[in-house]
């Protein structure tokens, strides 16, 4: 199980970096999905800094699972919050693929955490 363990939560980091550095980096393509999302940009890159702060507690959490716990759970809220944000946008499945797959990512990591 701890295997498991470790590799979900370097998926989960690796995916949710990405995500992350590019809102905090301001690229043009997060600013043009916010604006496609209906998010005003200073919330989206807000969302970015919580990203980062969910991997610091993913990482962290392999030491102290309650605090991965609570950065997995959360991780997992926030991608429920982004398909909905989608879904309102009538944005084709296959744009929620990223966030689909960090949801299962990190509700994965978080059970493996529960001990």
């Amino acid at each position: 199980m701890e295997t498991a363990r470790i590799v979900l939560a370097a998926l989960t980091c690796a995916l949710l970096l990405v995500a992350a550095l590019s809102k905090v980096t301001e690229q043009q393509s997060m600013r043009d999905t916010a604006a496609h999302l209906g998010v005003p940009w200073p919330r989206y890159r807000a969302i970015g800094y919580l990203e980062l702060a969910a991997v610091a507690g993913i990482v962290v959490g392999l030491w102290w699972a309650w605090l991965g716990v609570a950065a997995g759970a959360g991780v997992a809220l926030l991608m429920v919050g982004a398909v909905v944000f989608h879904a309102r946008a009538k944005d084709a499945p296959a744009d929620m693929v990223p966030a689909l797959a960090l949801l299962v990512l990190a509700a994965g990591y978080t059970l493996t955490s529960l001990r």
